[in-house]
């Protein structure tokens, strides 16, 4: 099943009120662990706290605003389990493909400051070493293709179309193995 991210982006789905935002998005699974989220134009998380999972993003449109960092198209975000978040925000709108690394549990918090490593990586123009460039516990930027002993979520880059394949097509891709 290979799936254009970007046209499909109307898939159907539910809406579903992340903990502490003010409006609610529109989530589409594409299985797996694999996510479609719309957050719609003034979408706001103020309430700080953290995911229990660490939490993988690749945006695919708008912008994104998370503890102080911005990510924009074509950009892969991690953030690992219990690093605290705040000031979360779409204002445009944005499109993001979402993975958790496990549940996604969250717990409000009252500490002030990001306590976490969190990466934001331009999956265009970032340069990937021979052998790949890990982004997570569980995914890897590779521009080569190489057998995969299972099958594996894959995101080609720049065309975001994914699918869930042992195959890896030519072209830079992102692969992500789900827990």
């Amino acid at each position: 099943m290979l799936i254009d991210l970007l046209d499909d982006a109307e898939l159907p789905g539910h809406s579903f009120l992340v903990p502490g935002s003010n409006l609610p998005v529109r989530l589409a699974r594409l299985g797996g662990s694999a996510t479609l989220v719309r957050f719609p134009p003034g979408w706001a998380r103020p309430e700080r706290g953290h995911y229990l999972a660490g939490e993988e993003f690749v945006l695919l449109a708008g912008e994104l605003h998370v503890s102080g960092i911005t990510y924009l198209p074509g950009q892969h975000g991690w953030l690992p389990a219990g690093m605290l978040r705040h000031s979360s925000a779409a204002p445009h709108g944005a499109l993001a493909f979402t993975s958790f690394s496990g549940q996604a549990t969250w717990v409000r918090s009252d500490r002030d400051e990001p306590d976490g490593p969190a990466l934001r990586t331009p999956l265009e123009s970032v340069v990937i070493p021979r052998g790949g460039l890990p982004l997570t516990p569980h995914s890897a930027l590779l521009d080569t293709p190489i057998p995969l002993e299972r099958d594996a979520e894959v995101i080609t880059v720049p065309t975001w179309t994914w699918e869930r394949s042992a195959l890896i097509p030519e072209g830079r891709v992102l692969v992500r193995w789900t827990p």
